[in-house]
């Protein structure tokens, strides 16, 4: 696995960050919708008519929705070491703090930009709503003569994405 199965995000005038060089997180399922839902559209219900009087504009407006990524945490320890998830729960934990404006250096705020590489889509606008479904694996992977522990441990993360429309690209 490498950087470009890594989401990059940006938040406010800060740098680009992507998920898999900064804590080793790779994103394995990208949501992003194409479609969407459109606004409600303003309307009467006369009794005395048939259907409904509704306000139909030149452009119809988008909703907002959520979009839920699939993560991994991926990290490797020499087979000598115990089984431990410290260094995951550290990364995601930071990963959490930094997403939410929490962390204590660096880029401020919890305004989000979002783009996915692999799908070539991107929103601005965004927010964390929910990190859940940790899911601990244990793989065993060698590399010469080497034997590791590789970590993987999958979530998922909600973000709200509040501009539908806009597409943006993140370097």
């Amino acid at each position: 696995m490498n950087a470009n199965y890594g989401l990059k995000i940006k938040k406010g005038n800060g740098n680009v960050k992507n998920t898999y060089t900064e804590w080793g997180i790779a994103c394995i399922s990208v949501p992003f919708k194409v479609g969407g839902e459109t606004k409600d559209l303003p309307k009467r219900d006369w009794y005395d008519e048939h259907g409904e009087d509704t306000y139909i504009p030149s452009q119809m407006m988008m909703k907002a929705y959520d979009a839920e990524f699939e993560m991994a945490y991926v990290g490797k320890e020499l087979n000598s070491n115990p089984f431990n998830l410290s260094i995951a729960e550290t990364n995601i934990k930071a990963f959490k703090k930094w997403l939410t404006g929490n962390n204590t250096s660096g880029d401020a705020g919890a305004e989000l930009k979002i783009y996915s590489a692999y799908a070539s889509i991107g929103r601005q606008g965004c927010y964390l709503k929910e990190i859940s479904n940790e899911n601990p694996h244990l793989q065993l992977m060698q590399e010469g003569s080497n034997l590791y522990h590789q970590n993987v441990v999958t979530f998922k993360v909600k973000f709200r994405v509040t501009d539908p429309m806009t597409d943006i690209t993140l370097t």
